[in-house]
């Protein structure tokens, strides 16, 4: 049981699907108190985040069933409660627009946002649209198991991955399924999913065995996949290799992890792999196309940079190490991530020194924060969408 102490703090943040109650009897969800979450330390702070304005999404949820992020169109913001209340703000006076409530559902995932509609999913295994102008429902539609993932609106079609391994394309207009794609699902998996990305009228989608795919937009087929990561070890867990994160594009490539696997820069075109090196990652990372940095945060809570060119280590900051950061979010000069306790730290993309750090709430940041000029819009789990100001230079 030595390796499953290891990783238990590791996996702090996530619950693990279907096999939850047969391995409880081995220990593997009771508390280890062997490497707590490290503690913040003091820093030569560079500059003050400030924040904008905060408000109330409702109820919130779970952070192992509850996975939404905001969504920007225009000059609003739309952000869903884990109790069906879906809003939308003013981007910069965060006034709201409109609040509509889905009855009877509870958000799991989204938002996604185009076209006239705001979509989300639901743990029901319902993909839910609502007009952008808060008029209402637009359609709903039952799919085959809990929503985890729900792409942007685009190119007329929305796509959205649930816990079952499939991937559904729907109509954005009526949402009637156009197609479904199925790799098969392991045994065990990390709770979450790779939000499918529609990149170049084509659908990104990464999968529960390792594999991440192109397939095409309009029929489903598959263009080409590649593996980043291969099942190894006698054990479930250790047979781990879940392709979950964000997945950055640079110049033509896919920047793509998985856990206990392999990051690698896959041709978008052709599913070639430029380079690839051992990594474990469920969050994935972002890339400064500037500064050839790409950020990622790994398995550890370790945040790390690589040269996007050919995967060569920049540098590693350890001290969020088990804090459950979010995948980077790169602005500027800076890689910001989010932790389990609500704060938001600020790496120098040079050295990964920390440069300055916010608590935006009391709660865990769900997901990714979403940087919309130099706002960054930040869900956590005690039902609150903040945005803060992303710059921290003295005399921004």
């Amino acid at each position: 049981m030595d390796h499953f102490a290891k990783i238990r703090y590791a996996l702090q943040w996530f619950a693990v699907a279907g096999l939850a109650l047969s391995l409880s009897a081995c220990g593997l969800f009771s508390r280890d108190e062997s490497e707590p979450p490290a503690e913040l330390t003091d820093f030569e702070v560079r500059g003050e985040p400030s924040e904008r304005w905060s408000a109330s999404l409702g109820r919130g949820g779970d952070r192992f069933l509850w996975e939404v992020y905001p969504a920007i169109e225009d000059d609003r913001v739309f952000a869903a409660g884990a109790d069906g209340r879906i809003v939308a703000h003013d981007r910069e006076s965060g006034a709201r627009a409109w609040q509509t409530r889905l009855d009877d559902v509870r958000i799991a995932s989204g938002v996604g946002v185009g076209e006239g509609i705001v979509v989300v999913g639901t743990l029901e295994g319902l993909a839910i649209a609502v007009s952008d102008d808060g008029e209402g429902e637009r359609w709903r539609n039952q799919l085959s198991s809990e929503v985890i993932g729900i792409s942007e609106v685009a190119s007329g079609m929305v796509i959205a991955r649930t816990n079952d391994g499939r991937v559904h394309a729907m109509d954005a207009a009526t949402g009637a399924v156009q197609w479904t794609a199925l790799r098969t699902t392991p045994a065990l998996s990390l709770r979450g999913a790779h939000v499918p990305q529609i990149v170049g009228g084509r659908v990104l989608a990464g999968f529960d065995d390792g594999r991440l795919m192109m397939l095409g937009l309009t029929r489903g087929n598959t263009l080409w996949e590649a593996t980043l990561g291969v099942p190894t070890g006698r054990s479930e867990v250790e047979r781990m290799v879940d392709v979950d994160g964000h997945i950055p594009v640079y110049r033509g490539a896919a920047l793509g992890v998985s856990y206990q696997g392999r990051m690698a820069a896959v041709d978008l075109n052709s599913g070639e792999l430029y380079w690839d090196r051992e990594f474990s990652s469920y969050q994935g990372g972002d890339v400064s196309i500037s500064r050839n940095v790409m950020v990622v945060s790994d398995a550890d809570s370790h945040v790390r940079a690589v040269d996007p060119r050919n995967g060569g280590d920049l540098w590693e900051n350890a001290g969020l190490r088990l804090r459950g950061v979010t995948a980077p979010v790169v602005h500027e000069g800076y890689a910001i991530v989010g932790d389990f306790e609500g704060y938001l730290h600020w790496l120098d993309l040079e050295d990964g020194e920390f440069a300055a750090r916010t608590r935006v709430a009391r709660g865990a940041v769900v997901a990714r924060p979403v940087l919309a000029g130099d706002t960054l819009y930040v869900i956590t789990d005690n039902g609150r969408l903040t945005a803060i100001d992303a710059r921290i230079d003295e005399d921004a």
